[in-house]
């Protein structure tokens, strides 16, 4: 299109106060393949200067300039060279002020998002000029002959004339034809901007300077149940956005006049609405005119309640993992200390039962204490419950059967004065969980209902499948989505209050009174569930009851078949004769304790203080050992890697583990999953029972 300017370099005056803005104008006009020299100002005495020097070819101007504007130097243009056709080049034009402009003089605009338009525009105004230029000279040549015919009575030819009226004429009518175009354009973009606004997600509103609506798009409207013409003309901070939250129509208030004044906010607000309580990201923030001036004020809000849950939750299972690696680092400690008083109040015990009746008073004080062990032992294991380390024996199980089993225990707990309803599932996804455990977690969830319920009530136990989808885990992170089976408890009791629901799950946290509980019931299911790969949902209302339900992942596993039952052979098995237990054990004095208790019920035993040390007893070639009783938490080598090194060498070892907190029993393997744990604390009792099982099997398994 530069052929059309004859290959001359073109004069630019541009009047633009941004350096950047003015290189992409240059750039652009460049791309084209034109040929210019360019001046730049932005202020009206740089214009006059400018003008008055030089000669342009075309002007180029944005709308808004400081100190100055468009349309001053459009006036100024007019005056000083008014056959320089006059171009506005602005982010800011609106519909009406486009079309002013071009009445007034300007040739042409051109939206700085489409700076391509540009160069045409330039070119076609500069041809345009140049037309009227010509057309100006054959009118004067014209006026100059008319003078000499009445002086000379000749005729002349008007032909060429009448053929530039003609293209002016054309020049005009195409002028109009691109206003009306520019026109129409702006309304489309007028339209697209108002869909645009109505679809928006974000709640959108426009306010008077003295916060009354203006309008406000659907999202905002759905959010209060309202019409446009419910809210037109109101005040904003006393709309049923904010009348029903105490604090924040005063805030709202603050924002949109620190708005009208130019200062834009930001605030996290939660509201309660007509369509529940939700929580908003709010900005407000004034409107500009092409002058700078403040014509409106703009509400905008994002709803951010789902995030902030997932937040929550996240917070919430962050806790109570640092409260389960503190609790599960106790037990262990504990449960070791219980392991050796336990053992000896047995052993003492049994002393004292030769002596008979002589011995009456302190044999009850050996049991009574005895009792306490196993009370504080009970304590343990749900310490370790809640921090996911008790060792799990999951298996396929069958939920509707789990719970049907249950229904005579569960009578006989609630009492007379609930009423036991079970709700099953015909088709109801397998999963694999240790029923024994998930036996004390139902039970557990029961009583506490019960004792929701003083005056009696009504106690549901539902069974079903559930599908968690994107949404659901969007608010709980720690919850993968996928298939789940359900096993939801729900009371008609007194309920719990929103602070008591982030708390049920910490360990020693009740609201019993003194005496009935020790806090560990809801910890205990939940450390279960979790370490089963499940979550836990509570929903609850103060007055209305609880809902408690433990989803697990649907297993491959096919459903269990009733009836079945364990068969074991060689029931009357005694202990075998000269046989040999290497015992694993870093702590001392529970060391002491297992080897001695061991040693007077019969068996040769062996002992390491570590893991390395027992490799180095199994590798020597004048030891037989046929049973490794190994704790499975020490220093250096854990009882997992000692087994598994033991058995690749020995692979007819027999192997017993025991443990007050098995740490990463998820990844020890197969290992973890085949070899049986006794836990700590044990008695003398449950370490011959447990030695005299692992032995048998060694046995049984040797005769088949």
């Amino acid at each position: 299109m530069s052929e059309r300017l004859n290959g001359a370099s073109i004069r630019i005056l541009m009047v633009e106060d941004s350096a950047l803005d003015a290189e992409l104008i240059t750039l652009q006009l460049r791309r084209a393949g034109i040929a210019f020299t360019a001046d730049r100002t932005w202020s009206e005495q740089g214009m006059r200067d400018a003008l008055a020097t030089d000669a342009f070819d075309v002007i180029l101007a944005d709308h808004v300039l400081p100190g100055f504007s468009g349309d001053a130097a459009l006036v100024l243009a007019c005056e000083l060279a008014p056959e320089v056709p006059f171009i506005f080049v602005s982010g800011t034009l609106t519909e009406e002020l486009a079309v002013e402009a071009l009445k007034r003089g300007a040739r042409d605009y051109v939206v700085k998002a489409r700076l391509q338009r540009l160069p045409d525009a330039v070119l076609r105004a500069i041809k345009e000029a140049q037309e009227r230029r010509h057309l100006q000279r054959v009118e004067s040549d014209l006026r100059d002959s008319q003078q000499r015919l009445h002086m000379y009575a000749m005729a002349r030819d008007i032909g060429e004339l009448k053929q530039a009226q003609a293209q002016l004429t054309a020049s005009n009518e195409s002028l109009e034809r691109q206003v009306s175009e520019r026109t129409s354009a702006l309304h489309r973009s007028e339209s697209r901007l108002q869909a645009l606004f109505e679809s928006s997600f974000q709640h959108q509103i426009l306010l008077t300077l003295d916060g009354r609506i203006i309008d406000t798009n659907s999202a905002a409207l759905d959010a209060i149940l309202a019409g446009k013409d419910d809210v037109r003309d109101a005040i904003y901070c006393e709309s049923a956005w904010f009348a029903d939250t105490d604090g924040v129509p005063a805030i709202v208030s603050g924002a949109v006049h620190d708005a009208a004044a130019g200062t834009a906010s930001r605030h996290e607000l939660d509201l309660r609405l007509p369509t529940g309580k939700r929580s908003f990201e709010f900005s407000f923030r004034p409107l500009f005119d092409h002058q700078g001036s403040v014509t409106a004020v703009v509400a905008e809000a994002v709803e951010t309640t789902a995030r902030r849950q997932a937040e929550e939750a996240l917070r919430q299972s962050q806790k109570i993992e640092a409260v389960g690696q503190l609790t599960g680092g106790i037990a262990h400690d504990f449960n070791n200390i219980l392991t050796v008083i336990a053992g000896n109040v047995e052993y003492a015990k049994l002393l004292t039962d030769r002596l008979g009746d002589a011995a009456g008073g302190p044999a009850r004080a050996l049991d009574n204490a005895l009792k306490g062990v196993m009370r504080a032992a009970n304590v343990t294991q749900r310490l370790l419950a809640f921090s996911r380390r008790q060792p799990l024996r999951n298996m396929p199980v069958d939920l509707n059967a789990q719970v049907r089993d249950m229904e005579d225990m569960l009578h006989r707990s609630l009492g007379e004065l609930v009423q036991l309803e079970m709700v099953h599932h015909p088709d109801i996804w397998c999963v694999e969980v240790d029923p024994s455990q998930l036996e004390a977690s139902v039970l557990n969830l029961a009583v506490n209902a019960r004792d929701a319920m003083p005056d009696g009530g009504r106690l549901v136990i539902e069974v079903d499948n559930a599908h968690l989808d994107d949404d659901f885990t969007a608010q709980n992170p720690d919850v993968p989505p996928g298939r789940y089976a359900m096993l939801r408890v729900r009371d008609t009791g007194h309920g719990m209050s929103a602070e008591t629901l982030t708390r049920v799950f910490e360990p020693f946290f009740t609201t019993k009174e003194v005496g009935r509980g020790t806090g560990l019931g809801l910890s205990m299911v939940y450390g279960f569930v979790k370490q089963s790969g499940g979550h836990v949902l509570m929903d609850s209302t103060p007055g209305s009851g609880t809902a408690i339900t433990l989803l697990f992942p649907r297993s491959d596993a096919p459903l269990p078949q009733t009836g079945q039952a364990e068969q074991r052979g060689l029931g009357g098995y005694e202990m075998q004769d000269e046989a040999t237990v290497l015992v694993a054990e870093d702590n001392d004095d529970v060391r002491a304790y297992t080897v001695d208790t061991l040693r007077q019920l019969g068996y040769r035993v062996l002992e390491a203080h570590d893991g390395p040390s027992a490799m180095r007893l199994l590798e020597r070639t004048d030891v037989s050992v046929d049973l490794l009783f190994s704790d499975i938490v020490m220093p250096g080598m854990s009882g997992w890697e000692l087994a598994k090194r033991a058995l690749t060498q020995k692979p007819a070892l027999r192997v017993l583990f025991t443990s007050g907190y098995p740490r990463d029993i998820d990844a020890s393997g197969t290992v973890g999953r085949s070899i049986p744990i006794l836990a700590k604390p044990f008695t003398r009792t449950d370490l011959a029972g447990a030695i005299k099982g692992s032995l048998q099997d060694a046995l049984e398994q040797s005769l088949h």
